[in-house]
């Protein structure tokens, strides 16, 4: 009889379990374990509408009354602080201790720490958060300038927001250029064309050798040299996975809390999904995915195992971003074996794709505002559907009868 389950974690995977729980019919109790003081919401929003000043803070997942209705208890800025994986019990901050039955664990990831001297002078922030966000819009003002460590997802989204918002950017970023890891070169390329023209200064191969300032930074100082002057800076060099807790209670870690396909870690009644899951991949090897989609499935599969339904659900990974006013979708690995194939020119403003195939089969792919193409595209990568590269560099051939005919 499972009737206490103790959600350790208050984002997306998190909510998304505690909701599937209900919709699922299960009756008994469901603890929400939370480190912020907020209920939980929607996490990209804080790069895109609220640093844009567009909400005051980011629309809830679901609102108050859904959790009242629905008996969750709530447990917000209480978070957990330790985790005995043997008497299954959860310690809280104040002090309260939760019996379980079953524990989803759910913390996502924490932000690296900025590892040069001055990472922790005033005006040096980090976006995980709302709070975070708040402090950031406090100094976010046009005129000022803004230096970026790191040229992934969020820095570039970051960037797009300032500019767009008056404030001089410049993004440093150490590797050959933007957004490799989940774009690939061609496209990481373009899109640090898109925010040049924007007005973003780009630095590649930027090594940073530390931050300058009294109390307030005042520059970034690299390693061949040059000063960056900065009114502030933001810390985008990305994160680990917050597994500490289960790492410390013997739970297997690397990298992430290692699952398998079903979410069930190596400690019976114990599973984990979102950022800090270590979850199995479709096409090989496993690895945290953080991403949105994802986070949502594997908390939904995870659910229904610990609910005694286990549909094993290997990973693809699936994500989305914003930057320089375009719309980019990614499905799979576009970095792998195989040979790369274009549909459309990115030059011509149109929209265009990306595929990776191999042995003919479409493995991955990146969408540049492409959102019906992308749709079909990850259907074919979750099938694995064969293609000829011939076919699929065909606009006159649309993805949907490539699909069909490959199925």
């Amino acid at each position: 009889m499972i009737n206490d389950i103790v959600i350790v974690g208050g984002g997306l995977a998190g909510a998304t379990a505690a909701r599937t729980l209900r919709d699922k019919g299960y009756s008994g109790h469901i603890h929400l374990v939370a480190n912020e003081n907020y209920l939980p919401y929607d996490r990209p929003s804080l790069s895109k509408d609220m640093l844009g000043r567009k909400i005051e803070l980011p629309p809830v997942l679901m609102d108050a009354a859904w959790y009242e209705n629905e008996k969750i208890n709530l447990h917000l800025g209480d978070g957990a602080v330790a985790i005995d994986a043997k008497e299954r019990r959860v310690t809280l901050q104040s002090g309260l201790v939760l019996r379980f039955d079953r524990l989803l664990f759910a913390t996502g990831i924490r932000p690296r720490a900025v590892p040069v001297t001055g990472g922790q002078l005033k005006g040096v922030y980090r976006l995980r958060d709302v709070n975070d966000c708040i402090s950031l819009l406090e100094a976010f003002k046009a005129g000022r300038s803004l230096v970026i460590l790191g040229g992934g997802l969020i820095g570039c989204e970051v960037a797009t927001t300032a500019r767009k918002a008056g404030l001089e950017v410049t993004i440093l970023e150490c590797a050959d250029e933007l957004l490799t890891r989940v774009l690939g070169q061609q496209v990481g390329a373009w899109c640090r064309e898109q925010l040049q023209a924007m007005g973003v200064r780009v630095e590649r191969r930027a090594q940073v050798e530390s931050i300058a300032g009294d109390q307030c930074v005042r520059s970034v100082m690299l390693s061949d040299g040059r000063e960056i002057p900065a009114d502030m800076i933001l810390s985008s060099i990305g994160g680990v996975p917050d597994d500490i807790l289960l790492r410390t209670a013997g739970v297997v870690c690397e990298s992430g809390v290692v699952v398998d396909a079903c979410g069930q870690t190596s400690c019976d009644g114990i599973y984990a999904a979102g950022d800090v899951a270590a979850w199995p991949l479709k096409h090989g090897g496993r690895r945290s995915l953080e991403t949105y989609i994802n986070a949502q499935q594997q908390a939904e599969t995870a659910t229904l195992a610990m609910l005694g339904e286990c549909h094993p659900m290997p990973q693809v990974a699936t994500s989305w971003t914003e930057i320089a006013g375009h719309r980019i979708q990614m499905v799979g690995d576009i970095h792998g074996p195989g040979e790369y194939v274009w549909r459309g020119d990115l030059t011509s403003g149109q929209p265009a794709f990306l595929v990776r195939l191999q042995d003919g089969k479409v493995l991955a792919a990146v969408a540049i505002d492409a959102s019906k193409d992308f749709t079909v595209l990850s259907r074919m990568v979750m099938s694995e559907i064969k293609v000829s590269p011939t076919s699929l560099a065909n606009a006159e051939i649309s993805v949907r009868e490539l699909l069909k005919s490959g199925r």
